[in-house]
C-alpha cells in the first residue's frame, strides 16, 4: 500500500463537501479511516503492537461506527517508543519534515510528516480562509512567534502563492511591545489579522487607541489558546471587525473553524476525525466532553484515536447548511501573561523557547506558575536526573525576568490537571483572564 494521503482525492474532496450531503461526507471519512488503519497496522511498529496488544486487526475496522473498536493513544504514551516505531517502516526522519512544538501544552514533542501531507494540511487550511471570508487577495498579518520552533519546511507552494499576489502574509513578532506591533500593523493596512487572542488583546488598551486607529481589518481571526467572551468583545469594539477562529494543534492543523453564520466551529470532517467522549461515549448536543482525534492524512506518523488533552461542546446542526460536524466552545491552551515588578508584561513562550531549545528531550512534561509578582517556578516531570541542564535552564531564564524576580526549577513526579481535567501550562497567579470561568467538569473516557 502506497504510504501517502490521497492527494486528488482529497483535493476533489475538499471542493466538493462544503456542498455535499452529510452521507457522502461520511462515506470518505469511512474510506480514510479504513485506508489509515491498515497502513498504520502494516506499516507502523508502534500501532502493530498497540492493536495487537488490543486483539484489533484492521478487518474489524469498517468505518467510523468502529472507531469504539481502536484503542486510544497520547502523547505522553508515544514519546515512551522510540521514534522508529512511531514512524512507518522505511522512512528516513532526516528526509522528512520535522515540526518541534513549542511545548504550549506542557509536553514538547516532535512531529515528522512527508511534503505531501503537509501540502494536504495546506488545502485544508486554504478552504478553511475561503469558508471563513478571506479572499485570496487579501492582505494577513500574522501576528506570532517569529524565532519559535519551526518545521523545516521549505513551504515551496505556500511561497509560490505569495509570490503571484495569493494570500500575502506577514510575520509580525508577538514579543514585541503593543505599541510597536500597531505602528508595524498600521503600516502594513492589513485585511485579515492573525494571531493569539491573548496576544491581539493587548492591543485592545484604551491608552493605544490614537495608534489603532490607523488598523481597521476586515477580520480578526485568533487560535492557538482559549478566545474569552471578553477577549472576544474587547476585540470587536477595538478593531471593530468581526472575531472569528480556527481549532488547530501541531498534529492536526485544522481541526476546526468558525461558521461565518453561526456561533459553533465547523469540523474538518474530511481531514480529521473528532470525537468528543464523555463517559466512554460520545457526548450529546450541548454536552462537553473530552476531544479524541485522528488525522486521517498523517501516514509518516500517524495520529489515531489520539487525546489531545482538550474539553469542547458538542454542537448540533448548523442553520448554513453546511454538511460539517460542529463543536462548540473548546477548552484548550490556556497561557497567562506574567505580570513583573518592572511593569512588564511577560509572554510564557519567551520561557517555553528556552525549554524546547535545551540540549535534550529530559522534559517530560513541565507546569510554568507564577507565584507571586517576583517569583516564578517551574516544574518538570523529568526523564532523568539532568543536574547540568537544570542549571542552564536556569541562567538562560533569568535574564529575561529582570532584577529581583526569583526564577526556579522543581524537579516532581506528576503535575495534576485542574478541577476541570484540563493542565494549564502556564499559570499567574497575580492575574489571569481566565480565573472565574464555570468549565463544567466532563467524565473522561477510560483508557
Amino acid at each position: 500500500m502506497n504510504g501517502q494521503p490521497e492527494v486528488m482525492r482529497t483535493a476533489l474532496a475538499a471542493h466538493r463537501h462544503p456542498g455535499a450531503g452529510p452521507a457522502a461526507l461520511r462515506a470518505f471519512q469511512d474510506h480514510a479511516l479504513r485506508r489509515l488503519v491498515l497502513h498504520a497496522y502494516e506499516h507502523v511498529p508502534y500501532y502493530r503492537a498497540l492493536f495487537d496488544r488490543h486483539r484489533l486487526h484492521p478487518r474489524h475496522i469498517r468505518g467510523t461506527r468502529d472507531l469504539e473498536l481502536l484503542p486510544f493513544t497520547s502523547k505522553e504514551e508515544m514519546r515512551r517508543r522510540p521514534e522508529r516505531e512511531r514512524l512507518a517502516a522505511g522512512l528516513d526522519p532526516e528526509r522528512l519534515l520535522r515540526v518541534r512544538t513549542s511545548g504550549s501544552s506542557g509536553e514538547p514533542f516532535t512531529i515528522r510528516r512527508t511534503w505531501l501531507e503537509d501540502k494536504v494540511q495546506y488545502l485544508l487550511r486554504l478552504r478553511a480562509f475561503r469558508m471563513l471570508g478571506i479572499h485570496p487577495r487579501d492582505r494577513l498579518a500574522a501576528v506570532g512567534l517569529t524565532g519559535r520552533p519551526g518545521s523545516g519546511d521549505a513551504k515551496h507552494l505556500g511561497r509560490a502563492l505569495r509570490a503571484l499576489g495569493f494570500h500575502r502574509k506577514q510575520l509580525i513578532d508577538a514579543l514585541q511591545e503593543p505599541d510597536a506591533m500597531l505602528r508595524q500593523l498600521a503600516e502594513l493596512r492589513p485585511d485579515v489579522v492573525i494571531g493569539f487572542p491573548g496576544v491581539l488583546d493587548r492591543l485592545t488598551a484604551p491608552e493605544l487607541e490614537r495608534l489603532r486607529a490607523g488598523v481597521r481589518p476586515r477580520l480578526i481571526l485568533v487560535g492557538g489558546e482559549v478566545a474569552t467572551t471578553a477577549m472576544r468583545a474587547r476585540l470587536r469594539r477595538a478593531f471593530d471587525a468581526p472575531v472569528l477562529e480556527t481549532y488547530a494543534s501541531h498534529e492536526f492543523p485544522l481541526m476546526a473553524s468558525s461558521c461565518r453564520h453561526g456561533s459553533d466551529l465547523h469540523v474538518a470532517d474530511d481531514g480529521v476525525v473528532l470525537e468528543l467522549l464523555s463517559d466512554g461515549r460520545p457526548a450529546l448536543p450541548g454536552e462537553r466532553g473530552e476531544v479524541v482525534v485522528t488525522n486521517l492524512h498523517a501516514y509518516a506518523m500517524p495520529f489515531i484515536r489520539y487525546r489531545l488533552g482538550d474539553l469542547a461542546t458538542r454542537g448540533g446542526n448548523c442553520s448554513c447548511g453546511q454538511p460539517f460536524s460542529t463543536i462548540g466552545a473548546v477548552q484548550g491552551r490556556m497561557l497567562d501573561y506574567f505580570p513583573l515588578p518592572d511593569g512588564r508584561l511577560l509572554h510564557p513562550y519567551e520561557i517555553v523557547t528556552r525549554l524546547v531549545r535545551a540540549p535534550s528531550d529530559w522534559i517530560r512534561r513541565y507546569q510554568l506558575v507564577q507565584e507571586r509578582t517576583d517569583r516564578i517556578v517551574l516544574r518538570v516531570v523529568a526523564s532523568a536526573p539532568p543536574a547540568e541542564h537544570v542549571a542552564e535552564l536556569v541562567q538562560a531564564v533569568r535574564p529575561l525576568l529582570g532584577p529581583g524576580v526569583a526564577f526556579s526549577v522543581e524537579l516532581v513526579d506528576e503535575i495534576p490537571a485542574t478541577e476541570s481535567g484540563k493542565l494549564r501550562p502556564s499559570r499567574s497567579l497575580v492575574r489571569s483572564e481566565y480565573d472565574g470561568i464555570a468549565w463544567p467538569s466532563p467524565r473522561l473516557a477510560d483508557a
